[in-house]
């Protein structure tokens, strides 16, 4: 099917995530053309969405929040070490992610929001599939990488 419009966008994607049975909730704010959350069947969190800021494409998300005692280990880092480790992280990232952002700073992060965007020209079911199948397995990398580093806890997701 081809989409040329938010509406047709959210009607597609909408679909999809009702055939496929990830959907969880319209999340859709005054910002968005659509926001729907959905659940992978391992947990992980994600939302495909179209902000009105976005002209022609669909994105799939995911924010993993760091668990509280990696915060704790990471802050009371030598800032030399904690910049070390965060910079090999964002490094790796970048082999294994789709577009990523630490944040709320790169010094401290506490949250990492990964995107794989979808052109409207390439919006099908197989490329939901292989976006979410991205991101999915971005999250499980960032996640396991944090236990095996500082110690198994539990993983917030947003």
């Amino acid at each position: 099917m081809l989409v040329s419009t938010p509406e047709e966008a959210k009607a597609f994607v909408k679909r999809w995530m009702d055939d496929r049975k990830v959907f969880l909730k319209d999340s859709s704010d005054d910002t968005f053309f659509f926001a729907y959350d959905g659940a992978c069947g391992n947990g992980v969190n994600f939302s495909a969405q179209q902000p009105k800021d976005v002209v022609r494409a669909v994105g799939i998300t995911a924010k993993m929040l760091f668990p509280p005692q990696h915060l704790k280990i990471l802050s009371d880092l030598d800032p030399t070490k904690r910049n070390e480790f965060f910079g090999n992280f964002r490094r790796r990232l970048l082999l294994v992610s789709p577009s990523f952002q630490l944040g709320p700073n790169l010094e401290a992060p506490e949250w990492i929001f990964f995107l794989k965007e979808i052109s409207y020209d390439e919006l099908t079911e197989g490329r939901l599939i292989e976006a979410v199948e991205q991101i999915n397995r971005a999250v499980i990398w960032a996640a396991t990488t944090l236990f095996e580093q500082f110690g198994v806890g539990e993983l917030r997701k947003e």
